[in-house]
């Protein structure tokens, strides 16, 4: 799988067969700099943030299909509505804003589409935010790759980490309302293997990175 990193957590994958997924593009990424950038087949968002879940960005992107939380869709559709999650809503004259297929995520849910397959769990935001929020991590396989994204996790928690061997992992270092960096590199121990280890989560506090690199 070929990574793109954006701002923040923002990235893009693009799978060997040309599968493009977008995850947490939010709204640290300017629209402009997505003029130009081709088309993604799925947009993923981990949480409501707005540095997470910027509805025009995700537009600009034409994706086919998006994944999720339910809070998320009520800022889009805010109405009485009960969504199972993993059913898929088609009704494309009801998307003013984005024209997909929406699938609601949730802690376990698994997306499954053969060459491509992504399974959600829950991660600690920590205390910091103003209320509560469902906060996913996910586990992406493609390419007979794995990346492991730790959404924005303030303390270790999500699934079990000691024999997970992944090829990539996206771990947030900006903290206050995730890791710092030697949270984030004390987690990243943990795993059983990291082959490649990508630090997000610091456009507000850009020192980190630097903490960061100096500590890895």
């Amino acid at each position: 799988m070929q990574i793109t990193q954006l701002e923040q957590s923002g990235f893009i994958i693009e799978t060997k067969s040309g599968y493009r997924i977008a995850v947490d593009i939010g709204n640290k990424t300017p629209i402009e700099s997505l003029e130009g950038v081709a088309p993604v087949d799925l947009f993923v968002v981990s949480h409501i943030h707005g540095d997470h879940f910027h509805p025009a960005n995700i537009a600009q992107l034409k994706p086919k299909a998006v994944i999720l939380p339910h809070a998320c869709y009520e800022i889009l559709y805010p109405k009485d509505l009960f969504l199972t999650p993993g059913i898929q809503m088609t009704e494309r004259a009801l998307r003013p804003i984005i024209d997909a297929t929406l699938i609601i995520s949730q802690d376990s849910f698994v997306f499954d589409r053969g060459e491509v397959s992504i399974q959600f769990f829950s991660v600690d935001h920590g205390p910091n935010t103003s209320a509560p929020v469902e906060n996913l991590g996910m586990l992406i396989r493609a390419d007979s790759e794995t990346l492991y994204f730790a959404g924005d996790m303030f303390t270790p928690s999500g699934i079990e980490t000691k024999d997970l061997d992944v090829d990539h992992a996206l771990i947030p270092i900006g903290t206050h309302y995730t890791f710092g960096p030697q949270e984030a590199w004390d987690f990243a121990q943990t795993f059983k293997r990291i082959g490649n280890l990508i630090p997000v989560h610091y456009a507000n506090k850009p020192e980190t990175l630097d903490e960061f690199l100096a500590i890895s």
